[in-house]
């Protein structure tokens, strides 16, 4: 709890003292019902003329962010959750208890009030009260100025009250509410279901990440917090569903930064009898929706860059993008010793990749990736670092598998399913002995998974979308902080 100040405990005993006095009175009931929302005020009266009153009555319910006394004349501002309106208030047509009211009232306090829309002479859709009472007492005051490094601290670690007077910060967060509302409406409309896999989990697995670990007291055994809900997705799918698709938080161990938070919010899907270009396909026709339902400019700008997200997006292999970066050919079955011989020693880069494709993986994501602006799906991923996706019938050692840019940060991961379950298994088995090895990213075996592969998993494309780096670009936010409403900090003390 913030300690108050001296000034801010004389001001929080005094509204104490108004609290008392208030409970004698018709203040603080249990509802108040039959309110007007401030925004469709506005929408239905903007077009009265200044100066103009009229016997219209209604009510409104809100935090009061403002009051300003001039002579007779009190002026309030009250925010609801859809905007703003003044009230007007006027000594000449106050009753006594009205004018107690108003005299026990302070910015931040929550009121219900009546009374008839007018305009003011400058022009300013204005209510002029009748009645007013309060329905809840704010004890401590709102801050004045809300802005510099400290104060972005403390809009963290009181998000209410960052809510309340940053305009922004709820812009923002109404954004991602609507964004993963269309998210849902374009899956289910696209035949998906939505379903629900464990949070808690057995063993950590879909992922290539450092997990939570929990402990079970009943059943006597550590659990883990799901680095992704992949593997029960795709156990939906052996079990004869053939859209599924899940909204919700993961959690992985790891750093934080500007992208990156060790919970976060992904919708993952899977769809039977399609591949990796059919999940590219399906991308880009949800993102298409979202940005048209907003109503969103598709020039896009973020970290002081411009991208340009109209459609269709560009698709290009990373042995590709490797090779003209370099200015040097390298495709899938380049000999990795000529390669090492003639290019990294020209280029002075040292490098101890064993084959060509995670040599290419490894020099695409220190040179490329951050500079990836407009949107861009990155194919043919090597085998070596996608352990559930499917080999490329056509490329050795490639996969069938794309990673989603923009703004050199990755949006979504897809791929066309690894379905072999003699190929997983065997791939699972090389991640186990990495980290027994002291990698703790990598896989874990999952002999119950290999069992379900066994029952037959038919083709199928699946994908991880990022829902928060989607809203901190389409709401110009460089920190993912911004676009989740309570963010991980560390104790002040």
């Amino acid at each position: 709890m913030t300690e108050l100040s001296k000034s801010e405990k004389e001001i929080y005993d005094l509204r104490r003292e108004k609290v008392e006095k208030l409970k004698g009175t018709e203040s603080f009931p249990t509802y108040y019902k039959n309110a007007s929302f401030i925004s469709d005020i506005h929408a239905n009266h903007q077009s009265l003329d200044n100066g103009e009153q009229t016997d219209i009555s209604v009510a409104v319910r809100g935090r009061v962010l403002s009051i300003r006394s001039f002579g007779k004349l009190t002026f309030i501002d009250v925010k609801d959750s859809t905007g703003k309106i003044q009230l007007l208030a006027s000594k000449d047509d106050l009753d006594e208890k009205l004018e107690e009211h108003i005299e026990l009232m302070d910015v931040g306090d929550i009121v219900g009030t009546s009374g008839s829309i007018m305009k003011t002479k400058k022009g300013e859709l204005s209510l002029k009260i009748s009645n007013l009472i309060v329905l809840s007492k704010s004890l401590r005051t709102l801050p004045e100025k809300w802005h510099g490094l400290k104060d972005k601290e403390t809009r963290f670690r009181q998000r209410y009250l960052d809510l309340i007077v940053n305009d922004d910060a709820k812009k923002t967060i109404d954004t991602r509410f609507k964004v993963l509302k269309l998210i849902r409406e374009f899956m289910v409309s696209d035949g998906f279901i939505e379903v629900e896999t464990p949070t808690l989990q057995p063993k950590a697995g879909g992922a290539i990440a450092k997990p939570f670990v929990t402990h079970h007291n009943a059943m006597s055994i550590d659990m883990f917090l799901r680095i992704a809900p992949e593997l029960y997705l795709k156990r939906l799918i052996i079990g004869g569903y053939e859209k599924v698709f899940e909204v919700g938080k993961v959690f992985r161990n790891e750093g934080i930064d500007q992208t990156h938070s060790p919970e976060f919010t992904m919708m993952e899907s899977y769809e039977a009898y399609t591949d990796v270009n059919g999940v590219m396909d399906m991308v880009e026709n949800m993102c298409e929706y979202i940005l048209s339902q907003l109503n969103h400019d598709l020039k896009i700008e973020f970290t002081e860059k411009e991208a340009d997200f109209s459609f269709p997006w560009k698709r290009i292999s990373m042995f590709d993008l490797v090779s003209e970066y370099f200015d040097v050919e390298i495709k899938h079955n380049s000999d990795l010793k000529k390669i090492k011989e003639e290019f990294l020693t020209k280029h002075k880069i040292e490098n101890e990749s064993k084959t060509t494709g995670m040599l290419v993986y490894d020099l695409f994501e220190k040179y490329i990736e951050d500079n990836i602006v407009n949107p861009t799906f990155v194919t043919d991923y090597p085998k070596e670092a996608s352990p559930f996706a499917r080999e490329s019938k056509e490329k050795n050692g490639v996969t069938e598998r794309f990673e989603l840019f923009a703004f050199g940060s990755e949006l979504a991961n897809g791929f066309s399913e690894l379905i072999d379950p003699v190929d997983q298994e065997a791939r699972l088995k090389e991640q186990a002995q990495k980290k027994a090895e002291g990698d703790e990213e990598a896989h874990v075996e999952d002999s119950d998974y290999i069992e379900a592969l066994e029952y037959g998993l038919p083709p199928t494309g699946g994908l991880g979308f990022g829902v928060d780096r989607f809203v901190m670009m389409l709401t110009n936010n460089e920190s993912i902080r911004e676009v989740i409403a309570f963010p991980h900090l560390k104790p002040e003390n």
